[in-house]
Parts: structure tokens; sequence; C-alpha cells
């Protein structure tokens, strides 16, 4: 599903966008200049024998390597594969665990290169200067002879739409399709790559326009466009382009995911029929989706499917119908979790879990749950982070500072600096004033030293004006 916004990280949900309901994320990545002019071989047939797959070796991913992993595409006639995640972000750990170690996807080894990216590790800065990343995961096709990217994906996808995926940029390596949908489509996704949002939004358009029914991309066309009118906040736009086309959308998540625009873009209208219709249209189309889970959906995608429909059905007042989703959901999460084969597995449903338990008042297992992860994985930032939300949302404010300095131990990158938010916002309540203010002029030192490609503008404004406001609030010294 969605993938989670680095600002969202202990309010709504961990998934792909910046809005409620699903933490909704918005657009891609760039094109980077030409940084090779070596030919690439052309790519071999597209699908392997069953048996193939099989017999064929796990596929091994370079891991924070990229420029390591362009000179093997190059030198190997081969296309990159990259899948930049991040570790707090559960679709990523869905991904990971549960759709890109499929053995259906290993024989596309013998033309690709697959490669990952935590985003917040400082030396893959460089690639999101070129690929602006803004929604977790996002997966690119990239031509290594000139760096172009040939495939985008954001959010989760089954096997079948991820393998699509990466034969779609093999085949438009070797020149793309005719079809004036499909070289509409590659026209969109090159621009929304590039986070060029009119020309995406346009060719988008025209790709709907041109596809029939029985396009096989016509889903994705229509969610692109969606994602893109979100990025742009153009709210009535997207309201008419989801409400007309919402029940076209199929796929593992890509219907959950356009009832999750639609309901973010509608809280985004003044009260009124419109926002009213939209909210009732995608609540209706999440019911069906919940009762028959769309084929290749992920446990986490169906999770994310029920959390959505909770929250378009408390938006309408209906309390009872999504506290009855949030206990659906979280028994589908525990029942995840327990089948796990290992906690780096069991944890892709931790944050949901939490969630669920909050909403479902039932905190203190949600404290014992991540207290226990933590003895688990005690490397990791992501369960004291966890552990410190759900303490500070439960007013445990001595407790919530201890975990949130365990995390900022073991955190790093544009990641940490949230934390530090949080830990401000800990202290705050607490009365520490000049604790808070001594956090909040870290935050911002931290978002100041940032590298360009993780640099955030908006967020050192934001952490600027909470320093100026603290600073303000401050007691005065005699």
């Amino acid at each position: 599903m969605i993938a989670s916004p680095a600002s969202a990280w202990y309010a709504p949900r961990v998934h792909r966008l910046i809005l409620p309901f699903a933490a909704l994320l918005a657009l891609g990545c760039a094109e980077s200049a030409t940084v090779s002019s070596r030919p690439v071989a052309p790519p071999a047939p597209p699908v392997a024998p069953p048996l193939l797959a099989k017999e064929a070796p796990p596929i091994r991913f370079v891991e924070d390597d990229l420029p390591g992993a362009m000179a093997r595409a190059r030198a190997e006639g081969k296309a990159l594969f990259v899948d930049a995640w991040a570790p707090w972000c559960h679709t990523c750990l869905s991904m990971k665990h549960f759709v890109l170690d499929d053995p259906s996807l290993r024989p596309l080894a013998e033309r690709v290169i697959f490669a990952s990216i935590d985003t917040d590790r400082p030396e893959n800065a460089a690639f999101l200067e070129h690929h602006n990343v803004k929604a977790w995961p996002t997966f690119f096709v990239i031509h290594p002879a000139s760096d172009k990217v040939v495939g985008y994906w954001s959010g989760s996808g089954s096997v079948r739409e991820i393998r699509g995926l990466i034969e779609e940029g093999l085949r438009e390596m070797s020149g793309g399709a005719a079809d004036p949908a499909a070289r509409a489509f590659a026209e969109a996704r090159a621009a929304h790559a590039a986070g060029e949002a009119d020309r995406a939004a346009s060719a988008y358009e025209r790709a709907v326009t041109l596809g029939k029914a029985t396009w096989p991309e016509r889903s994705a066309a229509i969610l692109g466009l969606i994602q893109v009118l979100v990025g742009k906040k153009a709210w009535e736009d997207c309201v008419r382009v989801g409400q007309a086309h919402l029940g076209a959308v199929s796929g593992a998540s890509m219907p959950a995911d356009a009832s999750s625009y639609l309901l973010a873009c509608a809280e985004n209208l003044p009260e009124g029929a419109l926002r009213t219709e939209a909210q009732k249209a995608a609540v209706a189309r999440l019911t069906e989706l919940v009762a028959r889970p769309p084929e290749g959906a992920t446990v986490d995608d169906k999770a994310d499917a029920l959390d959505i429909l909770s929250g378009g059905q408390k938006a309408l007042g209906d309390e009872a119908s999504a506290r009855a989703a949030q206990e659906k959901r979280l028994a589908l999460m525990e029942a995840a979790a327990r089948a796990a084969a290992t906690p780096e597995e069991a944890q892709t449903f931790d944050y949901g879990r939490a969630n669920a338990y909050l909403a479902l008042g039932r905190a203190d297992e949600a404290i014992r749950m991540l207290t226990q992860r933590e003895k688990e994985m005690p490397g990791s930032y992501e369960p004291p982070a966890r552990l410190a939300s759900v303490l500070f949302k439960t007013n445990k404010l001595p407790e919530a500072l201890g975990a949130v300095e365990r995390a900022l131990t073991r955190a790093y990158g544009p990641r940490r600096l949230l934390y530090m938010k949080l830990r401000a916002d800990i202290q705050h309540k607490l009365g520490d004033s000049a604790g808070e203010i001594a956090s909040l002029r870290e935050e911002v030192k931290g978002y100041e030293a940032l590298p360009p490609g993780q640099a955030s503008p908006e967020r050192l404004a934001a952490a600027r004006r909470r320093l100026e406001e603290a600073e303000k609030a401050a007691p005065k010294v005699k």
C-alpha cells in the first residue's frame, strides 16, 4: 500500500502518501544526466518457465552501493532495478519479505541488476538529488547507459505487478511499445519520476483516454493521474477523477490506494455534498475490497485497506463500523506476526498493530509488543522509536523520553531529525523548556546540514518556526 511520509512517522499510518487515512505520499524522482554512451544489449524474452524460476538462485540485492550496481549493470548490459526504501516503512518491509523474495522473480536476474538503498543513509543522498523519492517504497527501472528512468512504481505491488514493471522497463529500453496509450503512459511515468507534475498529469490523462477498458496499464495510469493531482493539491480535480474511475481501478493494492487518495482529497474540500459523496463512494469501494481482497494482496495490503476503511467510516460518523474494521485489521496482523519466521519479518506489522491497539484503547498491549521487539532487535532504532510514540500518546512521558533517547543513539539521517522533534515534544509536555530548546536547535542544525538529496526546505522552515516559538515562550531568566 502507500508508503509513509517521513514527516508523519508517529502520526496516522506508515504507508505511501502524505495525507490522512493512508498516511498518503505523493510523487517520485528525477532523471539524471547521461553518464555513459555504452550500448546495452537487447533484453532476452520476458518470461522464464516456472521450473527455471524454481531452480534459479535467489536474487541478491546490491545494498547501498548505487555506483557499484550501476557499473555492474553497464558492464553486463543489464537494466538496473532500484528499491528506494527505509527501515521505518512497513510497506517497504512487506515488499522485502513477501514480494521481492518471490522465486518467480529470480529469472529476471539474467537481465537485471537488483539494488536497494536506505534513503536515510548519507551515501545515498546523491541518488536522491536526481531521483526525488517522496513515497516509500519507490521502485525504479533504470537504463544504465543513459541513466534514464524506464520504469517507475511507488508503494506496494504484487509479485505480478513488480514483474510487469520490470518487463515494461526492459521493453522501453528496447524501443518501447507502438500503441498510443502505452506511449502516453511511458511519457507520463517518465514525467512523474522527474517530478514534472503538469506534464505527467497531461500524459496520464491522454493514456486513460486512449486506453481501452481492457488495456493492462489502465489502472496504473488512473492511479498515477490521481497521485499527481494529490501532489498538486488539486483537490476538486482529484475528487472528480477519483469518483469517475474508482470502480475501474484493479490490482493488488491500487484500488485501496485510489480510495485512500479520494478520501484524502475529499477531506480537503469544504463540508458539503461533494465531500460527502466522495467519502461515501470511497467507503463503498473499500467495503467491497475488504470483503473480497484482490488477488496478490499481501497481509499488509489487506490490513491497510481495513485501516483506510476505518478512517472513512469515522469521517462519516460511523464509529461502530470504524472500530469493527480496526478489530479485524488487528486480528489479521496478529496472525501474520505469529506466523512470521523471524522478528524482522514480524516487525512488518508492528506499526499497524500499535496503531490498532491505540485505536481500540489497548495501549498496554502495544507497549508490551514494542518492548519485546526492542529486546529481539537491539540494534534497530525502529522498536524504541515506535515505543516512544505510543508512550507519548498515552502520556507516559518519562518512559517516552527514555525510549526516544535510545532511538536517537541508533538513528541517522532525516529520520533521526523526526525523532529529535518527538524528543522536543516530550520535553515540552514535561515542562523542560531548556531541554526542548536544545533539542529544537539540534533539529534545525541537522536539517541545515543535510545534503541536497535529503534536504527539505519545508521541514527546515517548520523546525525554525518551532524553535522561535519555544524561545519566545521560555521563562525569562532574571
